[in-house]
């Protein structure tokens, strides 16, 4: 039985679009609200719901004449440039105009940064837009609307587009004009609390792209501290304790057998010392009481290699003896068959 992939736009919304799309070019009594409900959806849509409204709005409907195909009366590209001097904010419905000369069109037009997180992932996913001059508007739309955004805005679009830039695969360089919004100091702290209350979705991933901002340094402990995932605790405690954090920046080729021509994709990873505010043994001490066995196995194998420098080692790895984690407890069983003493 072939399965039908869920629906991103809510009925009543998709219901409008079609009813605006029916009088483009005649009423836009719907586009306000229309945009309304398009900036609630989450940044995380964006690439399916791109695809529904385009068909939501009938935009690329071609009807065949005569053996030719023709454009259709309102929407096609020839009437975006007198809709738009008719309502700026038709814009932000032509950005998902399946002609790239109405997308270009549309982002040349716009001068206002996005009002919500699906509208800025709208403008990033238009910097990784398939035709190349769309790009180049989206650059250009970018340049000078992006540094106007809203610190809540920017932050909540960072935990999804922060690591795009490696799944995303047609832009280059138009990128990194993300990085000028997302390093900011103020987005950051923002970032840094959704990560710490965010419950479901990839987190710590976020967290991992994120490290390239140094301004990230000073929420760390916090994170570590009060992140409701595990996973967003176990890579904030480990950088603490290691002094350096890591990113994925690329991937490479690595051969699993050249006999057989197998080989496989592996992240390649950049790296940057922390600015720590306390020494690594009081990481390890904390991450160890963590209520997650995931955070206290990291603090636990990090307590393997550090004991020498921790005076309660004894104490910790006691108390890891008792742990109901299995695995926590083989750590400490090899400290406990290993000590210091007979290793020197």
């Amino acid at each position: 039985m072939a399965s039908h992939r869920r629906s991103v736009l809510p009925p009543p919304l998709a219901a409008k679009l079609a009813a605006l799309g029916n009088k483009l070019g005649q009423s836009d009594d719907e586009l306000e609200d229309v945009l309304a409900e398009l900036s609630a959806l989450p940044a995380n849509e964006i690439v399916p719901a791109s695809r529904e409204i385009a068909t939501a709005v009938r935009f690329g409907w071609w009807r065949e004449q005569n053996g030719f195909l023709l454009p259709p009366l309102f929407g096609g590209a020839a009437s975006t440039p007198q809709l738009l001097r008719k309502n700026h904010d038709y814009a932000w419905l032509f950005l998902f105009h399946p002609s790239g000369y109405a997308r270009e069109a549309a982002l040349d037009s716009i001068n206002d940064p996005p009002a919500s997180a699906f509208f800025f992932a709208t403008l990033a996913w238009r910097l990784n837009d398939w035709v190349r001059p769309v790009r180049q508007a989206a650059l250009r739309c970018a340049e000078r609307v992006l540094h106007q955004t809203t610190t809540d805005v920017a932050a909540k679009a960072a935990l999804y587009l922060l690591d795009r830039r490696l799944v995303w695969g047609r832009w280059t360089d138009e990128a990194n004009i993300l990085d000028s919004v997302f390093g900011r100091r103020d987005v950051i702290a923002g970032l840094a609390t959704h990560l710490q209350g965010q419950s479901t979705g990839a987190v710590a991933t976020c967290l991992r792209s994120a490290s390239r901002y140094p301004d990230i340094d000073e929420h760390l402990p916090h994170i570590a501290a009060a992140a409701v995932q595990p996973s967003v605790r176990a890579v904030a405690y480990q950088w603490l304790i290691a002094g350096k954090a890591t990113w994925p920046v690329g991937f490479e080729w690595a051969w699993i057998d050249k006999v057989y021509g197998l080989r496989r994709r592996i992240p390649v990873l950049a790296s940057r010392d922390i600015r720590a505010t306390r020494p690594a043994a009081e990481w390890i001490r904390e991450g160890i009481h963590d209520k997650s066995a995931f955070v206290r196995r990291i603090a636990a194998d990090a307590l393997v290699g550090a004991r020498a420098q921790i005076p309660d080692a004894d104490n910790l790895i006691a108390h890891l003896a008792k742990d109901r984690s299995p695995a926590i407890r083989s750590r400490a069983d090899f400290m406990l068959r290993h000590p210091l003493s007979a290793q020197s």
